[in-house]
């Protein structure tokens, strides 16, 4: 019995060893992958909102004309750095919404006093400019939430990494990092688009 048992417990070591083994890099990589998607998951949401109110496919459009502006600097590590809000009216495209004293925040410094800039309106008091560039830069930000949004639910799901090209990858997996791959060329060409546009306009 004395022998049984010291083999028992020798293989109930080497089982926690190896468990050990395995264990703590997966943890590391599903630690990592939590961190990813905390992280990863703020971008998403806040650029493909934004994306989708400089883009005009959602909110109310309309024109917000220029009075004046108002510059401010920031607080903290952000104390030196110097922000615009414009003060003016909105009136939307179909007349129904007017609004006297909107304020828009825009880091453009170029606007004049009364110009008309084209603005979506996403609820009383919030504005966003609507052009081209602005709409590239939201869907740039969104799209990089998403590549690391897709590689972090790899992590956490399975707490290791995977090549795409390893044939006993899962498919999910795969899905997974297709998606990503896609985000990452896309979020390039939307931020390279976007600086052009800016450029061009």
């Amino acid at each position: 019995m004395g022998l049984r048992h010291t083999r028992e417990n020798a293989a109930r070591a080497r089982r926690g060893t190896e468990w050990a083994k395995t264990a703590r890099p997966q943890f590391k990589v599903r630690f990592v992958g939590v961190l990813m998607l905390i992280i990863g998951v703020l971008p998403l949401i806040a650029g493909g909102r934004d994306f989708a109110y400089a883009a005009r496919l959602a909110g109310t459009q309309g024109t917000f004309q220029v009075f004046y502006a108002e510059r401010f600097h920031g607080t903290g590590r952000d104390s030196q750095a110097v922000h615009t809000v414009w003060n003016g009216t909105f009136r939307s495209a179909d007349g129904r919404t007017t609004d006297d004293k909107a304020t828009l925040r825009d880091e453009a410094d170029s606007h004049k006093l009364g110009a008309r800039i084209p603005v979506t309106r996403a609820g009383a008091g919030t504005y966003y400019t609507a052009r081209a560039n602005y709409a590239l830069g939201w869907l740039c930000l969104c799209l990089a939430g998403g590549w690391m949004v897709a590689v972090a639910l790899v992590a956490v799901s399975y707490g290791r990494g995977f090549r795409r090209a390893d044939p006993q990858t899962p498919r999910p997996v795969r899905a997974a990092l297709l998606i990503a791959r896609g985000c990452v060329f896309a979020s390039g060409a939307a931020g390279a688009a976007a600086v052009a546009v800016d450029i061009i306009t």
